[in-house]
């Protein structure tokens, strides 16, 4: 015995499971939490399957419900150029049965012509066989009001009692003399159609596609490849309807009951051209079975490797602990950010998309190659109406390429091909053209822009039919008045000249007689002779005016030399100084140039009466190029304008007659104004052009495949 008491010895038996279980605990959230990041990546990808689905749903509803719109569309285009017709307008019925029998029809089709008592013609009975009268059918007296108020309509399912079956009626107002209904032409889409319309767009096994009516009736339901027409709307889609106006159109999804109770997300398209829904109607079960199927396929391996981690955890606590955590640290760090940033992508081609989207320009995104990168809901919609068959409507294409291609044969594409070329290499920062597709305008407009360090374009194409359309109108509507114009003015200084100079020239016989028998009487001699110097000065301001009205020296004596006594008279008579220079060979210019020229230079030199104070004018007219050129200035106080410096000057009346003038022949105008007065220049063809030049397009109608397009 040394006298020393021994210390107890420490036990590590305790400290190593409270170890173990420490690391195994942290190994084990460390594979969870990587579990979970992996299923998250996986859900949000069977999230987007589901998303795809869906999407392809609602695709379907807009197909079916464009298609029947072009359907509905192509019929009132028949039925409108039926109503214009001769026989039609006459109200012959036999001739109006042959030209309807005549008429080309989708099969199962037909015509008949209706007055507001009866059916007058119907191409399915021989002419002349009895017809029935509106009341022998349902509700007539509705849609014969429906016809009136709308000018023309598309019925609900109803039943033809001439042929059987479901049909469905597209009916034009027919109008008298007085503006008043007379009747209307119909035409019907029998059962058959509209189960192909159905059939034409394809869908997965087990949806199911609907086609109702304005009270959403069912005209045609077809699920699996089997058509009914008993089928009822869902409920839900019914109340989701129900508020709607009647010419409004909308589209959207909803969820609802089928007729057998199954759970479905119903995607649907209401039509306000038509007030027919369509709808696809997705087995909910299939929507969600990506997303089903993607927690299965993670539950297995998900409790394999948490299995293996916790033995794992049991052998390697003492030389894993500290990595561990690091990495555990690590893998949820990183997941994070990575899905912090898929959602900061996702949320930024979101809104780029819907800002795309919701523009009515069919627009296309270009990268600095000029391939496709991205477009919007109206290009596909102008894909899809004019059936383009190319994957993503265009995405991933060379656009480029796609114009250069076509440029060989197409102007336009050329044009559009180079302009494009330009934006893209930075000789220019924006585009801008209009092209005709068919029987459709449009304009394209291009800019340049950098994003991130790259070169990106963005190109529209805006259909401008209408604008061009207006335009042309008012254009031909201009040539018109001018016309009437001219007539009126040729026909006032015939009777100025023909007429009132006869009067005052046998006025002033009648007083040169009377001045005679009052040669004793002073008085009376100077009075008479004041009344004579007034007939005379009458009768020589009629004569000018007769003359400025309708100068018969044109057709008699040429346009130089018209045109060089017209201008010296008025300078004599303003009392201007007047330089005058008119090319002889300017006598070719054909009636209508000469008249216009005419018109414009009297326009232009009463301008100057009437505004320029001026004292000198300066008139040159010569033809160059094919053209007649024409320049009249003078040296006076200039157009008058507002106070401000950026105001446009104001322009008469006078000023836009003589550019409808020009314009209508094919020429061009252009006014100047400075402190030295106004310069109008004006240059003609010498053979006139027709009243509007551009080809006018129709009011509607579907572009055809060919030519440069804003697909092309």
């Amino acid at each position: 015995m040394d006298g020393t008491t021994p210390l107890p010895a420490r036990s590590s038996q305790g400290a190593i499971p409270r170890l173990r279980r420490r690391v195994a605990i942290i190994f084990m959230a460390t594979i969870l939490a990587a579990c979970l990041v992996a299923a998250a990546l996986l859900v949000s990808r069977a999230r987007g399957e589901r998303d795809a689905i869906e999407h392809q749903a609602r695709h379907a509803a807009q197909a079916l419900s464009f298609g029947f719109d072009q359907e509905v569309a192509a019929v009132n285009f028949l039925l409108k150029g039926l109503s214009k017709s001769p026989a039609v307008l006459s109200g012959d019925a036999k001739a109006v049965y042959d030209q309807f029998k005549a008429t080309p029809l989708p099969e199962g089709s037909w015509l008949n012509l209706s007055d507001l008592e009866r059916q007058l013609v119907n191409t399915l009975r021989p002419f002349g066989a009895p017809l029935p009268r509106h009341s022998d059918f349902a509700n007539y007296q509705e849609q014969i009001d429906r016809i009136r108020d709308r000018r023309w309509t598309v019925s609900g399912r109803m039943l033809g009692l001439v042929k059987g079956g479901i049909v469905v009626a597209l009916s034009l107002r027919l109008d008298d003399a007085d503006g008043r209904m007379s009747g209307y032409i119909t035409t019907f889409l029998s059962e058959e159609r509209l189960r192909r319309i159905l059939a034409d767009q394809a869908v997965s096994a087990g949806w199911t596609k609907g086609l109702y009516d304005r009270r959403l009736q069912p005209v045609a339901v077809e699920r699996d490849g089997q058509t009914s027409t008993d089928t009822a709307a869902p409920a839900a889609l019914t109340a989701r309807l129900a508020d709607v106006a009647p010419d409004a159109t909308i589209e959207g999804t909803v969820e609802a009951m089928d007729e057998n109770g199954v759970p479905v997300l119903v995607a649907f398209r209401r039509s306000g051209a038509t007030n027919w829904t369509t709808a696809v109607a997705v087995p909910l079960a299939a929507l969600n079975a990506p997303v089903t199927g993607a927690l299965w396929q993670m539950a297995g391996p998900v409790a394999l490797l948490l299995l293996a981690g916790g033995l794992a955890a049991l052998f390697t606590a003492r030389q894993v602990e500290e990595p561990l955590r690091a990495m555990s640290g690590q893998v949820i760090g990183l997941s994070d950010r990575v899905l912090a940033h898929q959602e900061e992508e996702r949320r930024a081609k979101g809104l780029l998309q819907a800002s795309l989207d919701a523009l009515s320009a069919h627009v296309a995104i270009l990268d600095a190659g000029g391939t496709v990168i991205a477009v919007n809901r109206a290009w596909h919609r102008f894909a899809e109406h004019n059936g383009y068959a190319f994957a993503g409507h265009g995405i991933g294409l060379n656009y480029l390429d796609v114009c250069r291609s076509a440029a060989s044969g197409d102007v336009d594409a050329r044009l559009a091909a180079d302009g494009l070329s330009a934006l893209l290499t930075g000789e220019r920062t924006d585009f801008g053209m209009e092209y005709t597709c068919g029987e459709r305008w449009f304009l394209l407009r291009a800019a340049r822009f950098t994003h991130e360090g790259a070169i990106h374009a963005v190109v529209a194409h805006e259909d401008v039919t209408d604008v061009i359309v207006a335009r042309n109108e008012v254009r031909t509507l201009s040539g018109d008045l001018l016309h009437l114009q001219d007539e009126e003015r040729q026909r006032i200084g015939a009777e100025l000249h023909d007429s009132t100079t006869q009067h005052l020239t046998a006025a002033g016989l009648g007083l040169a007689r009377i001045h005679v028998l009052a040669s004793e009487h002073p008085d009376i001699e100077a009075a008479l002779g004041s009344v004579g110097t007034s007939i005379d000065e009458a009768q020589k301001e009629i004569r000018t005016l007769s003359f400025l009205l309708f100068p018969p020296s044109l057709e008699r004596d040429g346009l130089a030399l018209t045109l060089r006594d017209f201008i010296h008279g008025f300078a004599r008579r303003a009392g201007l100084t007047a330089r005058v220079r008119i090319d002889p060979a300017i006598d070719i210019a054909d009636a209508n140039v000469s008249w216009a020229a005419l018109r414009v230079t009297q326009e232009a030199l009463a301008n100057i009466r009437r505004h320029a104070q001026a004292t000198r004018i300066s008139v040159d007219i010569r033809t160059e190029d094919g053209s007649l050129r024409l320049r009249i200035s003078d040296n006076g106080i200039g157009l008058p304008g507002k106070k401000s410096t950026d105001a446009r000057p104001k322009l008469g009346v006078g000023i836009p007659g003589m550019e409808a003038r020009v314009r209508q022949l094919g020429g061009e105008l252009s006014v100047t104004s400075g402190r030295r007065g106004v310069t109008v220049r004006a240059a003609l063809p010498l053979v006139s052009a027709t009243n509007g030049a551009a080809a006018q397009p129709l009011e509607t109608g579907p572009e055809p495949k060919s030519g440069f397009a804003p697909m092309a």
